[in-house]
């Protein structure tokens, strides 16, 4: 436990010096000291929404705190999972990092896919001028078209995070994580990681989970080996988590790894649009809008 997190009472003695009971009276100065205001229980100090020191109290809230957090500032956001065999072999490795402007005004978005059980494939999607253009490349060939336009020309009408195939606040994803697992601390992270981020940062530590059902994003059985860590802000940002498991599917026992990361919150700068290809990879020419 930390000291600086408990709130200490401050006791106010006020001194009632040449004044009587009555108007007129001349009795003696009396000194009133009130009671002392105890210091809360510290198993219920709140260091971020829906956290204790003892642990996660409302995963709900927290979830809700990050994004509103983030619904106003800019942010880059990066996650990565891998899926492979006990072996090593990768069967699925997938990279997502998107710059996104405050309001989402403007962003974009690369993903990555590779592994033996998946085509090869990148996506990129940009968001600018009230317009999303989406860039997809697969086996050799790039293919672009208009994923949303704010005025219904070339595309429907989405507003601007509507656009994106995937939410980039994760706001569900931490919602069933923070539910599952069995939190044992929650402090305050070294001094060198915090200088780092800039900022004051908590640790949240896991022993496994209560709850092993909700942990993989797909069915699978015989769920185990659960490690799960995560950084908070004070305000409630998840500024990162690193997750592993381990899953039987098919009959092969898989090993999950899983991170997000948030970083450069409130000053992101969204690349410019020089950043996507113009033309298909071909040598042809994308297709027309």
């Amino acid at each position: 436990m930390h000291g600086g997190l408990r709130v200490l009472g401050v006791v106010l003695c006020l001194t009632l010096a040449g004044c009587g009971g009555f108007v007129g009276g001349t009795g003696p100065t009396e000194a009133v000291t009130p009671a002392p205001v105890p210091a809360p229980d510290p198993e219920t100090v709140r260091i971020a929404p829906g956290l204790t020191e003892a642990g996660i109290d409302d995963a709900d809230a927290l979830a809700r705190a990050h994004v509103t957090r983030l619904s106003n500032r800019s942010y880059t956001v990066d996650r990565r999972r891998l899926v492979e065999t006990t072996e090593g072999t990768v069967r699925l490795r997938q990279h997502t990092r998107a710059e996104i402007a405050a309001g989402y005004d403007s962003y974009r978005a690369v993903r990555t896919v590779t592994g033996s059980t998946v085509t090869d494939r990148t996506a990129r999607i940009r968001w600018a001028d009230g317009r999303a253009v989406q860039w997809v490349t697969e086996n050799g060939t790039t293919d672009r078209r208009i994923v949303a336009d704010s005025r219904g020309i070339g595309g429907p009408p989405l507003p601007p995070r509507a656009a994106l195939s995937f939410d980039p606040t994760y706001n569900q994803r931490f919602r069933i994580l923070f539910g599952a697992v069995n939190v044992t601390d929650v402090s305050l992270t070294n001094e060198e990681v915090m200088q780092i981020n800039r900022a004051p940062l908590y640790r949240v530590s896991t022993d496994g989970a209560t709850d092993r059902g909700r942990v993989p994003l797909v069915g699978g059985d015989r769920v185990g080996g659960v490690s799960f860590t995560a950084t908070v802000t004070p305000k409630g940002i998840v500024r990162s988590y690193a997750l592993q498991y381990t899953v039987v599917r098919d009959g092969t026992r898989l090993r999950v790894t899983e991170s997000v990361r948030y970083s450069d919150v409130g000053t992101t700068t969204v690349p410019s649009e020089e950043s996507f290809p113009r033309r298909s990879q071909t040598g042809k020419p994308p297709r027309s809008d």
